[in-house]
């Protein structure tokens, strides 16, 4: 089976303002597995936005991601993975360098 590896753009950063000054909200993709319904993105995602900081989180079931933009000041890519982890979905984050590679494995995707 041959891989496909594409890199995205990926971490996007723009600056919010925040009451104390400036933070900087940042947008980071992760691969999540573990999912098997169309409830289990519902999950992900409300348990997402309850962690302080997180503005939007997009997850689907189908490409096995979830996109979540936060604030750094308030929350990082780590605790976010590991909140989703926790919850019985291992995450783990798809970004080197402000890039995201997205390893293609199926015939289809070539």
């Amino acid at each position: 089976m041959k891989k496909m590896i594409l890199p995205a753009i990926l971490v996007s950063m723009t600056v919010i303002c925040a009451q104390n000054g400036v933070a900087q909200e940042q947008t980071v993709m992760m691969h999540v597995s573990g999912m098997t319904c169309g409830t289990c993105p519902i999950s992900i995602r409300h348990r997402a936005l309850q962690l302080t900081g997180v503005h939007t989180a997009m997850v689907n079931l189908d490409t096995a991601s979830a996109t979540v933009t936060y604030e750094d000041s308030k929350q990082s890519a780590q605790e976010i993975a590991q909140a989703i982890t926790k919850l019985g979905y291992p995450a783990s984050i798809a970004a080197v360098s402000g890039i995201i590679w997205l390893v293609m494995h199926c015939p289809t995707c070539h």
